[in-house]
C-alpha cells in the first residue's frame, strides 16, 4: 500500500516540509478565502488556491532543493518496499543483475525451464496474498478450472491481433459474441444495445465520453472544450481520467451524507446547455451503493443529455441477482429509456482474465462517435475501434472461454454466494460492533465501514492490516471497505472477529488519538496529512510512488 511507505518514520522531514507548505497555503487561504460559498464550491476554491500556492513556491530556491532532497529518500525507501529480496533475480543464475544494476538483454537467451522456474517462484510468494481471501477485491474468482482454461485459450492465441480480422477471423467471433452476451445481459429488452471489448472499466468509461462529446458536437453544437459532464463526488475516478484526456470539464455534485447516493436534485441544477453526459453508478466503488439511475434517466430524457451507468463493479452480479433470489435491485441498466451507454467489466465478476471490459451503447450511431477513423493516412484507410491500435487476442480468447465455460447458471451461483457474503459481513456490522458502523446499505458486494464514537477508522486499518488483511482506505468520508468476491466465501466470521478486535483496540488505546507511542502510522498518518494538504503535495507523492513502480 501507498500510505504503508509513505507513514515509514524516514519520511518525517518530507511530511514536516509539506505540513510548513500547508502552514503558508492556510495563511494565504485566510486572507483569499471566500466566506459563504457552498461546501462543495469553497472546497473547489481551496484546491485550486493550494496547488496553484504549492507550484508557485516548490520551484523557489531553497524550497526545490528540500524538496529534491526528501523526494530522493522517499524514493529510496519506496524502492526498497516494493522490491522484495531477490527481486533482481538471484546470484549467479542467469537472467539476475547486481543490486541497482539497469537491466539489460542477456548475452545469450536463458532456458526456458530456468525462466519458468523463476516465474513458479514469484507466483509461488504472490498467490498467498489473495488465495485466502485476505485481499479486498483485486482477484474475483482465481478458481483452478477457469484459470488453466484461460492460459491454455491464452496460449492458443498469443500471437494473435483483433486489428487484423482477415487473419484471425476467429478472434473476431471471440469479440462480437462476448460483446453480445453482455449486451443481453444489461439491455433491458431492447435488441438494439451494441457493445466493443476494451482493455478494462477505465476505458470503457474513457470511450463513452469521448463518443458523447464526439456526438453532442454533431448534434447539438457543442464544442469540445465547451461540453461539460457532471457526475457525483463519489463517481470512480477513470470519469476525472475521461474528462481530462478528452478535453471535457468534469462538474461534481454532492452525494447524500445519508445514502451516499447522488443528489439527483443537485445534478439537475448542474445541467446546462453544454452538459454532455450525465454520470451514475451502479455500483460506486466507496460504499457500493447504487445510485437513483431511474432518476437520472429522467433527467437525460427531460435535457436530451446522455447518461452513462458505470456498471463495472455490477455488470456480472446485478443481472443475476433476482434470478439468485438475494434482492431486488431497482433499474439500472438499458430498461431506462434514458441510459445511452453501460461499462461493464468481465475482468471482475465475468472472472475473466485482467485487461477486459465492455462498452455497451444504446444504439450503433452513438457507438459509432467511439471510433478513430483516418482515411487520408499514407498508409492506407486506418479505422479503430478503441483508443488502442493493436491489442492482445489472446485477452479476448480467454475472456469468451470463461463466459462460455461458466454460463448463465454458473454466474447466477456465484452471484447468489458473493452478494449473500456480502449481506451476512454488513449484517454483522448493523448488529453493532463497538467503535464501526456500516456506511451505506450494503446492497451490493461491498461492505463499507466509518468510525463512531470517536473512533479513527484508519486505525482501526491498520490494526487489521496486522492482522493480514488488505482493505481499501476511503476518504471524504473515512471510511474502509471490503469488495467481497469469490475468496471471501465462508470468510464472513473471520473478518467481523478481526474487525471486532481491531475497533476494540483502537478504543482501547485512545479512539481518535490511537493511542501509540511517537503517533499515528500506516493509513491513519498518511490520510491523516492527506485530508489537510491541498491536491499538490500529495501528487509530488503519488508521482514519486509511481516513478518507482515503473523503474527498472
Amino acid at each position: 500500500m501507498i500510505s504503508d511507505i509513505l507513514s515509514s518514520p524516514a519520511h518525517a522531514p518530507f511530511l514536516i516540509l509539506l505540513q510548513d507548505i500547508l502552514a503558508l497555503f492556510l495563511l494565504l487561504g485566510g486572507i483569499h478565502g471566500v466566506r459563504g460559498a457552498r461546501r462543495l464550491q469553497w472546497a473547489a476554491v481551496k484546491a485550486n488556491v493550494g496547488d496553484s500556492f504549492f507550484d508557485l513556491i516548490k520551484d523557489f530556491g531553497p524550497v526545490r532543493r528540500k524538496l529534491e532532497e526528501e523526494t530522493r529518500k522517499l524514493e529510496t525507501t519506496m524502492e526498497h518496499s516494493l522490491r522484495p529480496p531477490g527481486w533482481n533475480g538471484e546470484a549467479g543464475q542467469q537472467g539476475g543483475r547486481k543490486e541497482g544494476a539497469k537491466p539489460a538483454l542477456p548475452p545469450k537467451g536463458v532456458p526456458a525451464e530456468e525462466l519458468l522456474r523463476q516465474m513458479k517462484s514469484f507466483v509461488g510468494k504472490e498467490e498467498g496474498k489473495w488465495k485466502d481471501g485476505w485481499v479486498s477485491g483485486a482477484v474475483y474468482g482465481g478458481e483452478e478450472e477457469v484459470v488453466a482454461l484461460m492460459g491454455e485459450a491464452s496460449a492458443l492465441y498469443a500471437l494473435t491481433n483483433p486489428l487484423h480480422p482477415d487473419l484471425w477471423p476467429s478472434v473476431m467471433k471471440f469479440e462480437s459474441e462476448v460483446c453480445g452476451m453482455v449486451c443481453k445481459m444489461v439491455n433491458g429488452g431492447d435488441e438494439g444495445v451494441v457493445g466493443c471489448l476494451t482493455s478494462g472499466g477505465t476505458e470503457s468509461i474513457m470511450l463513452a465520453a469521448k463518443a458523447h462529446r464526439d456526438w453532442a458536437r454533431a448534434e447539438k453544437g457543442v464544442g469540445g472544450h465547451e461540453g461539460e459532464i457532471v457526475a457525483c463526488v463519489s463517481a470512480h475516478a477513470a470519469i476525472h481520467k475521461a474528462a481530462d484526456v478528452m478535453g471535457l470539464r468534469l462538474v461534481l455534485v454532492p452525494m447524500d451524507p445519508t445514502t451516499f447516493r447522488v443528489d439527483v436534485k443537485a445534478m439537475e441544477a448542474a445541467i446546462t446547455s453544454s452538459t454532455v453526459l450525465l454520470y451514475a453508478s451502479a455500483p460506486t466503488f466507496a460504499q457500493g451503493v447504487i445510485d437513483g439511475v431511474s432518476d437520472v434517466s429522467r433527467l437525460g430524457l427531460k435535457y436530451s443529455v446522455g447518461v452513462h451507468v458505470d456498471c463495472c463493479l455490477g455488470g456480472f452480479l446485478l443481472p443475476f441477482a433476482r434470478k439468485a433470489g438475494v434482492m431486488d435491485i431497482p433499474p439500472f441498466d438499458f430498461s431506462l429509456p434514458g441510459v445511452t451507454s453501460m461499462s461493464v467489466d468481465t475482468h471482475k465478476y465475468g472472472y475473466a482474465a485482467k485487461g477486459t471490459s465492455v462498452v455497451c451503447y444504446r444504439n450503433q450511431t452513438l457507438r459509432h462517435h467511439q471510433y478513430f477513423c483516418f482515411p487520408s493516412w499514407t498508409g492506407g484507410l486506418y479505422v479503430t475501434p478503441t483508443l488502442a491500435g493493436s491489442r492482445p487476442g489472446a485477452l479476448s480468447a480467454a475472456c469468451w472461454a470463461a463466459l462460455m465455460w461458466i454460463g448463465e447458471e454458473g454466474y447466477v451461483t456465484r452471484a447468489r454466494d458473493v452478494l449473500l457474503t456480502a449481506r451476512r459481513i454488513a449484517q454483522g456490522v448493523r448488529n453493532g460492533i463497538p467503535g464501526v458502523e456500516l456506511q451505506g446499505s450494503g446492497e451490493a458486494m461491498i461492505v463499507c465501514v466509518g468510525g463512531r464514537e470517536g473512533v479513527d477508522i484508519y486505525e482501526v486499518g491498520d490494526r487489521m492490516a496486522q492482522r493480514g488483511w488488505n482493505l481499501n482506505a476511503l476518504q471524504a468520508p473515512a471510511g474502509l471497505h471490503l469488495c467481497c468476491t469469490l475468496r471471501h466465501v465462508g470468510k464472513e466470521e473471520r473478518f467481523l472477529k478481526h474487525l471486532t478486535e481491531s475497533a476494540a483496540e483502537v478504543m482501547a488505546e485512545g479512539g481518535k488519538e490511537g493511542g501509540r507511542k511517537g503517533g499515528k502510522e500506516g493509513n491513519s498518518a498518511i490520510y491523516g496529512m492527506a485530508a489537510t494538504l491541498p491536491a499538490g503535495p500529495i501528487n509530488e507523492m503519488l508521482k514519486v510512488y509511481t516513478d518507482c513502480v515503473l523503474k527498472a
